[in-house]
């Protein structure tokens, strides 16, 4: 059943309650950054696989040196030089010590490290004035990570953090969702490409342009739809083309205007609409709805907007359908240096600039708030978010920001 107006919250639960997963694909670790991992990873081996020396040094047996001092030096003799990498097996026995540098195997028999710095070479003798802790500058196998822990689970994004660890345990491949395709409609017969022949009197579809960056920072498929006229015979054909993909966004088209026949047109062929209209600024006539699989945004045709509602609402839709809850932006406390006020009853997401000063966060309201004021997107790096019963705010008072 339709509603005519749902909160933020109400129109979220909606969306994810109807969003299908995605199916998996295994590919190369190479072509993963970014990707949802929709199997869960596990370590094959520790990290290190062996104790290694965190630093460049000496290792010994710790026992030999108990009594070294400044006043009583002790000598070792040096039988062996452990570079990273290097297979050994001589031990060290007592009285004997070995060249290490870092990543070196600690051989057997040697229990510390001394780094290079607090010894005196001479010869073939290595000379120590101090004692050392067993365990000291050692790396002991599977500290960094044991095996069988689960590095990944169902749902993580890949970062290049992921790909180094991945690539140290020698996994080459991961099993990922598949990309979520998002095709793009601009609707208006009064907007022009960015190609066009220049005019005074047309208005240039960025829309398309912005949404598709923002589908691309999800790392999803977005796919151009072009620019849709008021025409019922032309919104039904974009309709037969628009189903081959996972989720539709139309920008326009969906208010109350007499031309906005979007929202109308695709109901007559089996959209099935959940919402239309949510309690937030900017983006106030926002729809969803449902065709057998497919996701449908009626996102409004302001362009400030229209990209303030693929954040609340398609953001969170591209992460489930990817097998992750974790769309979620940080949201921090900053104290804000602007006077804001709004109307009591929905959500603003107030576009705003936010920064450190003395150690503590602060941010300020763009003045231009207008959802038209495209640059104001451009310039902002968070928005500052105010509930519902929240009617002003006085510079100085704490506010929420959510950190682009």
């Amino acid at each position: 059943m339709l509603k005519e107006s749902v909160t933020l919250y109400e129109a979220l639960e909606i969306i994810l309650h109807n969003v299908p997963i995605k199916s998996k694909e295994k590919i190369d670790i190479t072509e993963s950054l970014g990707r949802f991992v929709a199997e869960d990873v596990y370590a094959p081996y520790p990290l290190p696989l062996n104790d290694n020396s965190a630093m460049d040094g000496f290792v010994v047996r710790v026992n030999d040196l108990k009594d070294a001092s400044s006043t009583n030096p002790i000598r070792l003799k040096i039988v062996d030089v452990i570079t990273a990498g290097k297979k050994t097996t001589m031990g060290i026995n007592q009285g004997e010590c070995a060249r290490i540098f870092t990543g070196g195997i600690i051989p057997e028999g040697a229990d510390g490290v001394i780094r290079q710095e607090d010894v005196i070479i001479d010869g073939e003798f290595a000379i120590f004035k101090k004692s050392v802790e067993v365990g000291s500058d050692i790396r002991k196998r599977g500290s960094d990570l044991e095996e069988g822990q689960r590095i990944l689970s169902i749902g993580d994004r890949v970062n290049p953090g992921t790909i180094g660890l991945c690539s140290a345990l020698r996994i080459k491949n991961l099993t990922v969702f598949q990309k979520p395709q998002v095709y793009i409609i601009a609707t208006g017969s009064e907007l022009v490409d960015i190609d066009s022949p220049f005019d005074n009197f047309n208005v240039v579809n960025s829309n398309s342009y912005a949404l598709s960056a923002m589908v691309k920072e999800l790392d999803a498929q977005p796919v151009l739809g072009g620019i849709l006229k008021d025409s019922k015979e032309d919104i039904r054909e974009s309709f037969k083309k628009a189903i081959k993909y996972d989720i539709i966004i139309t920008t326009g088209g969906v208010s109350v205007g007499e031309y906005d026949l979007v929202k109308d047109v695709f109901a007559e062929m089996g959209v099935k609409w959940l919402f239309w209209k949510v309690k937030i600024r900017p983006g106030h006539p926002v729809a969803f709805g449902v065709y057998e699989d497919k996701l449908f945004f009626g996102l409004p045709g302001n362009p400030v907007s229209a990209m303030v509602t693929f954040d609340q609402f398609v953001r969170p839709a591209i992460f489930k359908m990817c097998g992750s809850d974790k769309y979620k932006r940080k949201i921090l406390k900053a104290r804000s240096k602007s006077k804001i006020k709004k109307k009591e009853g929905v959500v603003h997401f107030i576009r705003g600039v936010a920064t450190v000063e003395d150690g503590e966060l602060i941010v300020e309201s763009i003045s231009n708030q207008a959802s038209s004021a495209i640059n104001t997107m451009a310039m902002a790096n968070c928005y500052i978010i105010l509930n519902e019963k929240e009617t002003r705010v006085e510079p100085g008072e704490t506010v929420l920001v959510e950190i682009f």
